[in-house]
């Protein structure tokens, strides 16, 4: 169990007190706050005296218990540096330490000392949290179980359901299960944000892997094809180099020159025999020619008249006989010219037979040139095709081999893929086991869980606890919280009543009864308890004499039995009488608070 016994509390400048430090020891026994204000003639009210309360408030959480802002808490008539230290001792099963908290305002500085050694953090946040973690204890709970300030808080039966609800589950402690629930829920958002991411990569890998496998057939598929259609080009193009090979002959370029000068010689035969022919030409020209004079001659020799037309010479016999001789000399000259033509034309037809046989061969041997040729040509091209089938077959080796090869260049992608596929799919199993964990868990923390379970065994002694202290102030009622934290309040004539049914002093006996009680179960649940208690106007309004004397006697034996130092703020001058204790008095005088001695 960890006890926090307050020491003392020391203040200056802060609300109403001056710079004259106001010191409150925390010291075991019942304590009466009261005062007197200067101020204005026999009035009690306005000293000061929550200005105590305030301060411790206000040294632990840095807010006072009116929830002031920060301006209005330093003393504006002094102007100087606000200061509260409150000195405090944590017992713990790890030993005894003690903590000094000194908070200022003008500057707004907070710190804490452990043992005289600073502990201060390195922010007033961050110290805050500290101090919280030191005291264990939230500032509601604070103010409904260790300040109560009746007059200026919410009572806690007059509070809503779910601030009743979250202040209960604060003093039993409830609020590690609260806590248990944020963080499974946190745990369970992001674990199931993280599957859903693994789920988006398992669907985009199985995806991809389903597409390099589809990539993958589809290759295997397209060379099994291709390597059909290459068996097949490869047989086509043995049966082509076989038909090629049938077909190619030795045709030599030598036949073509051969023939080349034949036909070379024979050109050079043909001037000579056209030469020839044109001499004859000539011959039989000359001798046509000759014919002609000679038949035109004999035509104009003789007459048939007896005088010679030319010389009018008398033409006789023997005249006639001599022209008939030299007509007959003419007409065997003609006949003569005529074998000589006969002669000439059969050389001339001879001739142009010879040459028209050398034109026929060199025709001949041009033509037979042109076959060779075409023979040589159709020879090389298909030598030429040929070499290009055996190239064409030698890539197709090459291709059929490859094609034959099972490497797709897609295994090895493929083999990654299936390896992160099953690592993902481990990753998802794992963290899908443990969504279902945190699902139990999730249930065991919750109200329907062990929670439920837990609180009911603690209501049933908190309820115990609250009927007892009802039952010690003589309360005309009986109040019982049920596992959800709904009270149910019967009167003395066992009728269901609200809480507001019952009167101002009433209520008080209802809130005093549970604020007991939760004092009890805080020390009970050996979580912590403090040696110090306020009670702020307990005894100025609502309760009565009998009432008073009811709430004094259960004070005073909490101080017996807890060692309590119990305090009661009350501006009351018979309250003074209830102190077993000191009587802590204060004055305010031109609008300053002093504690003074007290003196009846």
């Amino acid at each position: 169990m960890k006890q926090i016994i307050f020491n003392d509390i020391e203040i200056k400048n802060f609300l109403s007190a001056g710079s004259d430090p106001i010191k409150v020891d925390f010291k075991k026994g019942f304590h009466v706050i009261t005062g007197l204000n200067k101020d204005k003639q026999d009035r009690r009210n306005g000293v000061g005296k929550s200005t105590i309360a305030d301060s411790i408030n206000f040294a632990i959480f840095g807010s006072t218990l009116r929830e002031l802002k920060k301006e209005l808490i330093q003393n504006n008539l002094t102007n100087e540096t606000c200061s509260v230290k409150l000195d405090f001792n944590v017992k713990s099963p790890r030993g005894n330490d003690n903590f000094l908290i000194h908070r200022t305002l003008g500057p707004n500085k907070c710190y804490i000392f452990k043992n005289g050694d600073d502990v201060t953090r390195d922010s007033i946040i961050n110290t805050n949290e500290y101090i919280q973690d030191v005291i264990n204890c939230t500032e509601e709970v604070f103010q409904n179980c260790v300040i109560m300030t009746l007059n200026n808080t919410i009572p806690f039966m007059a509070k809503k359901k779910v601030e009743k609800r979250k202040f209960i589950e604060g003093i039993f402690n409830l609020g590690v299960f609260s806590e248990m629930i944020s963080n499974l829920r946190s745990d369970y958002n992001e674990t199931k944000k993280v599957f859903d991411i693994d789920s988006t990569v398992f669907t985009e890998t199985d995806n991809s892997l389903k597409s390099y496998k589809e990539q993958h057939n589809n290759i295997i598929k397209e060379r099994k094809d291709k390597l059909e259609r290459y068996k097949q080009r490869e047989e086509n193009n043995k049966r082509e180099l076989l038909d090629i090979k049938s077909k190619l002959t030795d045709v030599s370029q030598e036949v073509i020159e051969k023939n080349n000068k034949f036909i070379e010689a024979l050109k050079n035969k043909l001037p000579e025999q056209s030469d020839k022919r044109d001499d004859l030409i000539k011959k039989l020209t000359i001798v046509d020619v000759q014919n002609e004079q000679i038949e035109k001659t004999i035509s104009n020799i003789g007459t048939d008249k007896d005088t010679c037309p030319v010389c009018l010479h008398s033409i006789n016999n023997d005249d006639r006989n001599h022209i008939e001789k030299e007509k007959q000399k003419l007409k065997d000259k003609i006949k003569s010219n005529l074998e000589i033509k006969d002669k000439i034309e059969g050389v001339i037809f001879i001739t142009e037979g010879n040459i028209k046989k050398i034109n026929d061969v060199i025709y001949q041997l041009n033509e037979k040139n042109k076959v060779i040729v075409q023979q040589i040509n159709s020879q090389t091209l298909l030598k030429e095709k040929a070499k290009q089938l055996v190239e064409w077959q030698g890539q197709l080796k090459l291709d059929i081999k490859e094609l034959k090869s099972t490497d797709t260049g897609l295994d090895k992608v493929i083999e990654e893929y299936e390896a992160k596929l099953d690592k993902v799919r481990v990753t998802l199993d794992t963290t899908k086991n443990k969504i279902n964990m945190l699902d139990v868990v999730k249930y065991v923390v919750s109200e329907e869980g062990v929670k439920s379970y837990i609180v009911k065994k603690m209501l049933t002694l908190f309820n115990s606890r609250l009927a007892h202290y009802l039952k010690k102030m003589d309360s005309n009622c009986v109040c019982i919280f049920n596992e959800y934290f709904e009270e149910q309040i019967i009167n003395e004539k066992g009728k269901i009543c609200s809480y507001f049914n019952f009167s101002g002093a009433e209520r008080k006996n209802i809130d005093l009864a549970c604020l007991f009680a939760f004092m009890d179960i805080r020390r009970l649940q050996g979580d912590v308890t403090y040696n110090f208690s306020m009670y702020d106007e307990l005894f100025d309004s609502s309760l009565d004499e009998r009432g008073v004397e009811l709430v004094i006697n259960i004070l005073k034996e909490r101080v017996e039995q807890y060692n309590e130092c119990v305090m009661v703020i009350s501006h009351r001058k018979e309250s003074v009488k209830a102190a077993q204790g000191d009587v802590i008095y204060l004055e305010k005088v031109n609008g300053i608070t002093r504690r003074v001695q007290y003196s009846e």
